[in-house]
Order: C-alpha cells, then structure tokens, then sequence
C-alpha cells in the first residue's frame, strides 16, 4: 500500500492509502468523496467546486508522514481498527462551512 494525495488546483488536499495510483484515481472518483470535497470548507470556501480536475500523484515525505501519525493516533484512540486502510487524512485546514450562516 502506498500513500497519495488528491490535488486541486496544484494544492494537496486529501492523503489517503490505496494500492495503485489507479485505485487512488478509481476512490476519488467516488460519488460520496467528491460530495464531501463540496461539503467541507478550507477559509470558508469549499475544497472542490465540482468542476476542477483532481489530480491523484504519490504523497511527498512530510504527507505521507501526516497520514501516518494521523492513522496511529486514530487506532491509538480506537477511532479505527488497525488493519483499517482507509484513513484519509486532509492536508489543509479545515473550517464550518455554516459558521458564515450564524
């Protein structure tokens, strides 16, 4: 298994596990991951807009780095189990899209 990361927009935004860059490519593809991507905000604007490519390529040193201590204290916490391969971990921060409605 290796560690890739869904790029928008020449910025990494997911690192997740899979075992080919075309099994990475086949889970963004996922109609409920891009839902999320639309859902869920960085600095009050949403990761994906629907309509951007997102690029799959191999996570750098410090992503993968992320995604691994990220997947440790999640099984450290009993978050998941530890055979449990389908961590993802997001790489910028997140913010509550419905905070602007309050």
């Amino acid at each position: 298994m290796a560690i890739y990361v869904a790029e928008i927009k020449g910025q990494g935004i997911v690192a997740l596990c899979a075992d080919s860059q075309s099994d990475a490519e086949i889970r963004a593809k996922d109609r409920t991951f891009r839902d999320d991507l639309m859902v869920l905000a960085t600095k009050g604007r949403p990761l994906w807009d629907g309509v951007m490519g997102i690029h799959i390529r191999q996570a750098r040193p410090v992503e993968e780095a992320k995604w691994r201590a990220s997947r440790a204290k999640a099984i450290r916490l009993g978050d998941i189990e530890p055979d449990d391969e389908a961590w993802i971990v997001f790489l910028v921060a997140l913010t509550d899209p419905d905070r602007r409605k309050r």
